[in-house]
């Protein structure tokens, strides 16, 4: 858990990546269109999806239907990166928060491209690290925080990704309560009352499907004070 958000949300890094998936990569491969609100399965092993236009949501679901979301995808993101590499397939449910766009390229094209152009490798490998980051930050939120520090983390990892040079009234649009719950492991009642808390205590405002944090300063001196309990 010494990742620090800086080097993980690199934003130079993570424009550089988005702007090649965009511009580049991207007109390369199919569009596929989908309603906002439209949530489908796909078994993803030899297809490589950007996101064009809008936002979506990837989650994965056990053999019971418990659901588990991982990550949230904006333009220049991609999915399907470790299972062109790796052969293996996953299947991913994809929630679509706003009317979006995908472009799908099949794995084929993919390796050609990056046969005349292995420079190219770098933006892969940039998406797969971060994930991969991420993924060990979730797997300390569950073994490690209450469930109060993973909201407040969550919440510093948000501003940093939203307004990384920016320390006051950062908001944070878009996520119900029931999606940030989903997101690191906590009940949505669990994150009401949190969130209540934290307003209480003057660190956010929360209105609908806002959250206004006050000082990006203040809620990781918070964050501090409430890890050494």
């Amino acid at each position: 858990m010494n990742t620090k958000y800086t080097e993980l949300f690199d934003l130079n890094k993570q424009n550089d990546m988005r702007k090649f998936f965009l511009e580049i990569l991207g007109p390369c491969g199919n569009v596929e269109k989908y309603y906002k609100g439209s949530i489908v399965s796909k078994d993803v092993e030899k297809q490589l999806y950007i996101v064009k236009t809008g936002a979506v949501n990837i989650s994965i679901c056990d053999i019971g239907g418990e659901e588990q979301m991982i990550y949230r995808l904006y333009p220049g993101e991609i999915l399907g990166e470790f299972e062109i590499f790796s052969d293996v397939s996953q299947n991913y449910h994809l929630q679509f928060l706003e009317e979006s766009s995908i472009w799908k390229i099949e794995k084929d094209k993919i390796n050609y491209i990056l046969e005349e152009h292995p420079e190219y490798y770098r933006y892969f490998i940039h998406s797969m690290s971060r994930k991969y980051n991420l993924s060990l930050i979730q797997a300390g939120f569950s073994k490690f925080y209450s469930s109060e520090e993973k909201l407040v983390e969550f919440l510093l990892r948000i501003c940093k990704i939203r307004e990384p040079n920016s320390n006051r009234n950062i908001k944070i649009e878009g996520y119900t309560h029931e999606d940030i719950g989903k997101g690191i492991n906590v009940s949505r009642i669990g994150i009401t009352n949190i969130l209540k808390k934290l307003e209480e205590g003057d660190f956010v405002i929360i209105k609908r499907k806002l959250i206004i944090v006050k000082s990006v300063e203040d809620l990781a001196e918070y964050r501090e004070k409430i890890r050494k309990k």
